[in-house]
């Protein structure tokens, strides 16, 4: 795993290069010098000579053989990250943290430098302001920001690596004894940590087509050539009872037993797959889940429920059976398509409604979200309420707010909308109906749709049939007694569950989401 050190120019990250890379005993890079020496130019010569073009070619080339590396701290320069193409290459390889200081602290460390083609000859200062506005939406897309300011370049590198260290949340209830890591380069060392665990004997990692793709070639080697793999087809409409024979199958294939470990790499409906496979074969082996989506992180690896849909429903056969170990490394979701990881963001948002109205606030205002910190904060909503209630015979039913409507939804989509997408509009739904019971004012949930909003998310889905998402609602888990239960929310941080709802709101709030599809 690299560290790239990125921000505005005087941010830092030459001087905490050479520190933190000193600290790690590892290679230091600065991008713009080492085109410097290859050119046999500096930087302003580059420019002035052959222009800025030439320049950000050789920076696109130099960005692409760094990314191709492993175990360096890189410092890209200023503009490299504005291609999106040089960004890919360099977050693939490792986690970008973002140096950042005011123009006032910026110009003062610049004041004395001879080397910025950008900020050369007069009024410097409004040169900077002028960078910055137009570099502020990419400066603030990375989750990770630290600031510099009135901080020595050691004092930066503790900062940083103190976020490197992984987090570890034990998960501790009746049935649930097991840990989450979470941290960045985790995947990479995964037959490193299970043999630390001491999950040892037959292993057969299971994957799917998607994630087998998107990894890159030397963690492809690490799981595909060191370890025994099965690669299954990709998607909801894959998670059903043929797939699970197929599974079964593969486990007798590979010589697996009752001591054997099942490695689940991939996102929610692969790990619910995975995991209830592992429940049932010889009655039970362990497995240990990876998750690779943002939203299987911060939810469906979590809580030890397992299961596969039937035509009628999702998740309709399953078990409780939680996996030995969660392993999640964020630097996964630098993969993930742009509308999966907004999806992922549902969940989020719903974790921050049942438990942390601090960080719904954030997100209130938040351009990127993502770091280890941050993913760790919201999923451990989640644990705390696993915890409380590992069978869901009370509070754990609250993380079901945004589901009884948002499953109707994504069956009625025929599975085209995204999970994510589906409990976003079910959220909106559930918010109208809670608006309708008086029990959340109707500001909370235009801060709610906004948030969603921000993170790409839907709230409506035009085209669906109210009668046939209804219809679908009713053959969901969420009833008792042949009734639908809901989670709805009272505010931020408030969410009440098992409430039966009169039928005339129910059709209100889809008719208000679906337009009167």
């Amino acid at each position: 795993m690299n560290i790239i050190l990125y921000g505005p120019p005087g941010s830092g990250k030459t001087t905490v290069g050479h520190t933190l890379a000193a600290q790690l005993g590892r290679t230091f890079i600065d991008a713009d010098v080492l085109i410097a020496e290859r050119a046999g130019r500096t930087i302003p010569q580059i420019f002035a000579e052959a222009g800025e073009a030439e320049f950000r070619r050789m920076e696109s080339e130099v960005c692409a053989e760094l990314g191709a590396q492993n175990n360096l701290v890189i410092a890209p320069g200023g503009g490299a990250l504005l291609s999106e193409a040089n960004r890919r290459k360099l977050e693939k390889s490792g986690v970008v943290f973002c140096l950042r200081a005011d123009a006032e602290t910026l110009l003062a460390r610049l004041s004395a430098a001879g080397d910025r083609p950008l900020l050369a000859g007069p009024n410097p200062a409004e040169k900077l302001n002028a960078l910055l506005a137009a570099r502020r939406t990419l400066y603030d897309s990375f989750p990770e920001q630290v600031s510099t300011v009135d901080q020595s370049p050691a004092q930066v590198s503790v900062v940083i690596l103190e976020r490197l260290q992984p987090h570890e949340i034990p998960l501790r209830a009746p049935g649930l004894q097991h840990d989450i890591l979470l941290g960045y380069g985790l995947l990479e060392r995964l037959p490193e940590i299970l043999r630390e665990r001491e999950l040892t004997g037959p292993t057969l990692l299971v994957t799917d087509e998607n994630i087998f793709r998107t990894l890159d070639a030397g963690r492809q080697k690490t799981f595909a050539h060191r370890l025994p793999s099965v690669v299954l087809p990709a998607g909801e409409q894959h998670k059903n009872l043929a797939t699970l024979e197929r599974l079964y199958t593969e486990f007798l294939k590979h010589g697996l037993d009752r001591n054997s470990i099942v490695i689940a790499l991939g996102g929610g409906v692969l790990g619910d797959m995975v995991g209830f496979a592992a429940a049932t074969f010889m009655r039970g082996v362990r497995w240990v889940n990876v998750p690779t989506t943002l939203l299987s992180m911060v939810d469906a690896s979590l809580g030890g429920k397992t299961g596969v849909d039937l035509p009628q429903g999702k998740n309709l056969v399953g078990a409780f059976h939680p996996p030995a170990l969660v392993i999640s490394d964020p630097l996964v979701l630098n993969t993930l398509p742009t509308a999966e990881r907004a999806a992922g963001m549902a969940e989020v948002i719903k974790h921050t409604l049942i438990d942390d109205a601090e960080q719904f606030a954030e997100l209130e205002t938040a351009s990127a979200f993502g770091s280890a910190a941050q993913l760790a904060r919201n999923l451990s909503v989640k644990v705390r309420v696993v915890q409380e209630d590992p069978f869901e015979k009370g509070r754990r039913a609250t993380l079901n707010l945004g589901h009884t409507i948002g499953h109707g939804v994504e069956a009625a989509s025929g599975y085209q909308l995204r999970h994510g997408e589906a409990i976003a509009i079910g959220l909106h739904a559930e918010l109208l109906i809670a608006n309708n019971l008086k029990w959340t004012p109707p500001e909370i949930t235009e801060r709610v749709l906004a948030v969603l909003r921000r993170f790409g998310l839907p709230t409506h889905c035009p085209g669906l049939e109210v009668a046939h998402i209804r219809q679908l609602m009713s053959a969901d888990k969420k009833k008792s007694g042949g009734q639908l239960k809901f989670a709805l929310p009272r505010g931020v941080g408030d969410v009440v569950w098992g409430v039966t709802v009169p039928e005339d709101m129910i059709m209100e709030a889809l008719w208000a989401v679906t337009g009167g599809g």
